[in-house]
């Protein structure tokens, strides 16, 4: 509205739908047509395929910084902006949803934190994720997403209910370092912030989470094996496609979809009995979502208990083995991932 009001002909949308459900994307969309309709101009900055065919007259692509193809909508298809958007033939996976995981590997009893901001706490929140499962949260973005993952990693403590470890026993001391000791893997929310040191080198990154241990150190951290941090960093690069120069180089300095590779790296070859994965794909390009996918697929395969937590709704359904819907911290509901009933999941992430 602000843009508008000054008169603006040219708007540029930015991923304008990250935080929108699926009813409020096609009234987004049905004002963008009004505007063009007006003889303005938008240009539209997605990720999300679907969205970029349904709304724009001509896309362009770009790959690694450069201008690779302008194309019309309606002389193209979806398969060809893939592949070109990744520089070779893309074939995307479909995952066979697991329906019979029964050993409950973490689980929430009724747990409430600030339960009164409907945005920032949670209310009387119940749910189980079973062992080799991917169990989806969906919801508009700032529904409680952000203190349901900081209480299943241990950084906040709730006000009431009960958390159940993956011994089966209640949880008591709520700290990172109990939660990651206990088997959690974390891929967090905003990887800048809360999943590099963006100053230190890509193999350091890499063994954030054991610089005591005797194989990276001597004397508990004081003095740090270089020699066996470099190798390992330089395996974890290769096995995990991580295109860097050097496993010296700064994490600040890689590409989005690297900086994310790094901390799958580092958090899956820990072999987690809990993996949290919080916006995974979040600004990644669709050969590194796909990338980012097949990993969390390949974990729950392994035994892993995932909980993804995702405000893309595509994303959500593409996983998920088991869907529950956060609204305004609390559950409505928990729903099938195979064969979704994905009208009655869309009301619900919009409360009704």
């Amino acid at each position: 509205m602000k843009v508008l009001f000054r008169g603006a002909d040219l708007l540029v949308l930015d991923e304008p739908t990250a935080v929108l459900t699926d009813l409020e994307v096609e009234g987004l969309f049905d004002i963008m047509h009004s505007l063009t309709d007006e003889g303005k101009s938008l240009i539209f900055i997605s990720h999300k395929m679907r969205e970029v065919m349904k709304i724009s007259d001509r896309v362009t692509v770009l790959r690694r910084g450069k201008s690779v193809e302008t194309v019309r909508v309606s002389d193209t298809t979806e398969q060809e902006l893939a592949d070109l958007m990744i520089g070779q033939k893309f074939t995307e996976n479909t995952y066979q949803k697991v329906e019979a995981a029964e050993k409950v590997a973490f689980e929430l009893k009724d747990v409430s934190y600030h339960p009164s901001i409907k945005h920032g706490g949670l209310k009387d929140v119940s749910l189980a994720i079973h062992k080799g499962e991917i169990f989806g949260v969906a919801g508009i973005d700032g529904n409680g997403q952000t203190p349901l993952a900081e209480l299943v990693t241990g950084l906040i403590k709730p006000e009431s209910g009960e958390v159940i470890g993956p011994d089966g026993s209640k949880i008591a001391l709520f700290s990172p370092s109990s939660f990651i000791d206990a088997g959690l893997g974390n891929i967090p929310e905003d990887r800048n912030k809360m999943g590099l040191v963006g100053d230190m080198t890509v193999a350091e990154n890499l063994i954030l989470k054991q610089t005591k241990s005797d194989r990276f150190s001597f004397g508990h951290g004081a003095w740090l094996k270089m020699g066996a941090i470099e190798k390992y960093a330089n395996r974890l690069k290769d096995e995990n496609d991580i295109r860097c120069t050097s496993v010296r180089q700064t994490a600040r300095s890689l590409s989005g979809g690297n900086q994310q590779k790094v901390i799958l790296a580092r958090e899956l070859d820990a072999h987690p009995k809990l993996l949290v994965a919080v916006y995974p794909t979040r600004g990644l390009d669709i050969g590194a979502t796909e990338f980012v996918h097949n990993q969390i697929v390949a974990q729950r395969d392994a035994g892993c208990a995932i909980l993804l937590i995702s405000a893309d709704f595509d994303e959500v359904l593409k996983l998920s083995d088991r869907i529950a819907v956060l609204f305004e911290g609390q559950i409505m509901g928990v729903y099938p991932g195979a064969n979704p009933p994905i009208k009655e999941i869309s009301l619900a992430m919009a409360g009704k």
